[in-house]
């Protein structure tokens, strides 16, 4: 039972990291920023962002990879999401922890 409990809280550290890992981009953090505001399309966040549309997809694969957001598909357009509101709590936890 105890090293079942060990790999649960090695588990839940490894997906920590993977999120501390996608919000440590200041591109990232402009796109969740932008996401606070609702559902936004690939290119609307590419220009919003100043960013290109290819870059914009990798940061948003890292973003949904990391569980951060969700994603649906309306014809040949993409929209983003964040997943819920926690989200949006832990972004602003890091602005008070950078001061």
């Amino acid at each position: 039972m105890a090293m079942e409990a060990l790999r649960t809280d090695d588990a839940r550290r490894a997906h920590a990291a993977g999120i501390a890992r996608a919000l440590a981009d200041p591109k990232r953090l402009c796109v969740l920023e932008q996401l606070a505001r609702g559902e936004r399309s690939v290119s609307d966040l590419s220009r919003d962002v100043g960013c290109q549309v290819p870059n914009m997809s990798q940061h948003l694969t890292v973003l949904r990879s990391a569980g951060l957001v969700a994603s649906r598909r309306d014809g040949s357009t993409v929209f983003y999401q964040l997943v819920d509101d926690r989200v949006l709590d832990a972004y602003r936890l890091l602005q008070q922890v950078a001061g």
